[in-house]
């Protein structure tokens, strides 16, 4: 099979969710407990997501196929743990999505009127299906386009604003550890993501040099958007994320920050809905199932009717916005969980594996926070998966 995806398109691919809703709602969240030390914590944090990227980029080279970092949990703690990992995080694709796309909707038509909310989150799960099932190449290059141009405008009115300001507020003092604590829990989710690259492995060309260099690409462009974007907040008279782009966009930046803000949406959506189809058509062919299942676009299409059932439950008043979210977070938490600590078990260094405690801690203190809905999710779909076993042709798990 033919390699498609480059360093520069491996990298626009992860560089759109890692920024994702987080760019848009973080750094508001992060100066409204912290103040003028909000940048501190970001600046913690995202010493944090180069150890994320660096654990997740050195087990992803090791990777032989689509199943991602779930393949090599299983193959260090056997293959129920392997299963495991791969179903929390599908499971995390049945809800995220729809919580992503709900939140588009809101910055592509802030004024629907009579167009519901889930109407245009329904039209926005089919886009980014439509962008999965269009081939990996479009794929790539789509993200690298979208997050480019939101990388670099971001970048540039960030810049622009701190540079026109006539003075800048830097900490003097020591933030309170409590709320600095809570606000560093808070604004975790800025570094999840990085997971997800595994899953690409086999489009990916020479995957031992192009997955570091892509990776190291990503890190440096998603580190200094937040930073930059961070302080630039925190420094700014009106506070208001939208003006950081008038230096950039005029008059137009409320209408340009809202397009940037649904094409982050767009790209988180695409970008780990590819991921869990690459690797789901993998689990399928391994199953035995019927050869229709081999296809990545049969894959994409019946997790596109799992998003849009999400969706209904969601307009039906079944399922509130928060517990679609708090589903999606237990899944993803479950899956970086154990991926985490096989890459605990593999990588010997002792910063390493210190970094890596840390990064556990903190996702088991997240998801003692999760909700009644998601608790009882995660208990199901943990026991099912450690207790049944699928047969497969090939012991791939």
């Amino acid at each position: 099979m033919k390699k498609k995806l480059n360093v520069f398109t491996v990298s626009g691919l992860m560089t759109g969710p890692l920024l994702g809703s987080g760019i848009i709602f973080l750094p508001p969240l992060a100066y409204d407990k912290l103040g003028e030390h909000a940048i501190l914590a970001w600046v913690i944090m995202m010493a944090l997501n180069g150890l994320f990227a660096y654990v997740f980029a050195k087990m992803t080279v090791e990777v032989s196929d689509n199943r991602g970092i779930s393949a090599i949990v299983g193959d260090t703690f056997g293959t129920r743990f392997g299963t495991l990992a791969a179903n929390y995080l599908t499971a995390a694709v049945f809800f995220g999505p729809v919580a992503v796309a709900l939140t588009a909707s809101e910055f592509i038509l802030p004024d629907a009127g009579n167009t519901p909310a889930w109407g245009i989150a329904g039209a926005v799960l089919l886009i980014c299906a439509i962008i999965v099932i269009s081939g990996v190449s479009f794929m790539g290059k789509f993200m690298l386009v979208l997050s480019s141009i939101t990388a670099g405008l971001l970048l540039a009115g960030s810049g622009a604003t701190l540079f026109q300001l006539p003075a800048l507020t830097i900490p003097h003092s020591i933030p309170q550890p409590g709320v600095f604590g809570q606000t560093l829990l808070l604004i975790f989710w800025a570094i999840v993501g990085w997971e997800i690259l595994g899953n690409y492995v086999e489009d990916v060309e020479n995957p031992k040099r192009t997955i570091m260099r892509a990776m190291l690409i990503s890190l440096t462009a998603v580190v200094m958007v937040y930073l930059l974007t961070a302080f630039a907040y925190q420094n700014s008279p009106g506070h208001f994320m939208p003006d950081l782009l008038i230096p950039v966009t005029g008059r137009f930046s409320g209408a340009v920050f809202s397009g940037l803000a649904a094409c982050l949406c767009i790209c988180t959506i695409t970008t780990f809905t590819g991921g869990v189809v690459r690797q789901t058509t993998v689990r399928f062919k391994n199953a035995g199932l019927p050869e229709i299942f081999h296809h990545k676009w049969m894959t994409a299409v019946m997790l596109l009717i799992v998003d849009y059932i999400v969706l209904f439950l969601h307009a039906a008043g079944i399922l509130s916005f928060q517990n679609i979210i708090g589903i999606a977070n237990a899944m993803f938490i479950g899956n970086a969980v154990l991926d985490l600590a096989c890459g605990f078990k593999l990588l010997n260094h002792i910063l390493i594996r210190i970094g890596i405690g840390i990064l556990l801690f903190l996702l088991l203190l997240i998801f003692l926070f999760s909700s009644g809905y998601a608790l009882v999710l995660f208990l199901l779909i943990t026991c099912a998966s450690l207790i049944i076993t699928v047969p497969i042709r090939n012991p791939v798990f």
